[in-house]
């Protein structure tokens, strides 16, 4: 009894917090939750070829990565899309991660991720993914091409077009990222 009394007052108060904060309220999450950033999974690197020719999406990637390339279709030259490769990365909001893609014609294209925790509140323990780097490449150390380097804004749950690549007349190689929330 006395837990249901708990429960109960703690979603009064966070009802009547939120209707002060002119905010609707969220029945079953305390305010401590409420303020919590979302935690960090890991990320799903999409490469793709774009081409100017046709006005095919692929219809094998996430629903996250499809309204990526429909917020972009206006932005960007190319109507059509190819997957090229996907990898799941392992990741956290303050780290390195590396792999490679399997890019145009098979070549082997190697990448290095960076991510970048947000910086703490004061009482606050934790932080949460802010800024992210990615960098694509081909070659060898003593040859190497940068196909991609861009530094850019990301949260959990997002998707963001890192970048585009011309590789051959009008097609290019285009990169989507996702940062996976933990629990999903």
């Amino acid at each position: 009894m006395r837990t249901i009394q708990i429960a109960m007052i703690t979603v009064a108060l966070a009802t009547h917090a939120a209707l002060a904060q002119g905010q609707e309220p969220k029945v079953g999450v305390t305010p401590a939750q409420a303020q919590e950033p979302k935690r960090l999974q890991g990320f799903s690197l999409l490469l793709l070829l774009g081409d100017t020719q046709g006005a095919a999406q692929p219809a094998n990637i996430s629903a996250p990565a499809r309204k990526a390339l429909s917020d972009i279709k206006d932005f960007l030259p190319y109507k059509n899309y190819r997957v090229l490769d996907t990898q799941w990365v392992a990741g956290s909001d303050n780290g390195n991660s590396s792999g490679s893609l399997r890019g145009l014609d098979n070549e082997n294209y190697q990448f290095a991720l960076r991510t970048f925790g947000r910086t703490p509140q004061p009482g606050e323990s934790d932080t949460s993914l802010a800024r992210a780097q990615l960098r694509v490449w081909t070659g060898t150390t003593s040859n190497l091409t940068f196909l991609l380097d861009n530094s850019f804004n990301i949260t959990a749950g997002e998707t963001v077009v890192v970048g585009t690549s011309r590789v051959q007349g009008e097609r290019a190689l285009v990169v989507l990222l996702t940062a996976v929330a933990a629990g999903k």
